[in-house]
């Protein structure tokens, strides 16, 4: 699993984190990571992907970012996207990319 947070710049680059972690079933066993969490949290009531074994299909349905868990973090007002890569069986599964908007106005 790697999460990272990008900001546009002449295109998007990395911003601040960039975490990864084994397996996606490691994280969901410790949970263990304060970003992770937010991002995750985030979208964890729209898909399937709570626990191990992963169901054979997995989806996110519904999804609408919400902008406001990131006031926890201190981020200029800018461009940014979240790219999430899901993998489990030494194999990358889910690719999720996420693109938001933070203005002087939150």
């Amino acid at each position: 699993m790697r999460i990272q947070l990008l900001k546009r710049a002449s295109g998007y680059k990395p911003f601040l984190y960039d975490v990864s972690h084994s397996d996606l079933c490691v994280y969901l066993d410790r949970r263990n990571h304060p970003f992770v969490n937010i991002i995750f949290n985030s979208f964890a009531n729209h898909t399937n992907v709570n626990k191990c074994p992963l169901p054979s299909e997995l989806c996110v349905e519904h999804f609408r970012f919400p902008v406001k868990a990131l006031e926890l973090l201190p981020l200029p007002h800018g461009d940014y996207a979240i790219y999430s890569t899901f993998s489990y069986d030494r194999r990358e599964q889910v690719l999720l990319k996420v693109f938001f908007t933070i203005t002087e106005f939150r």
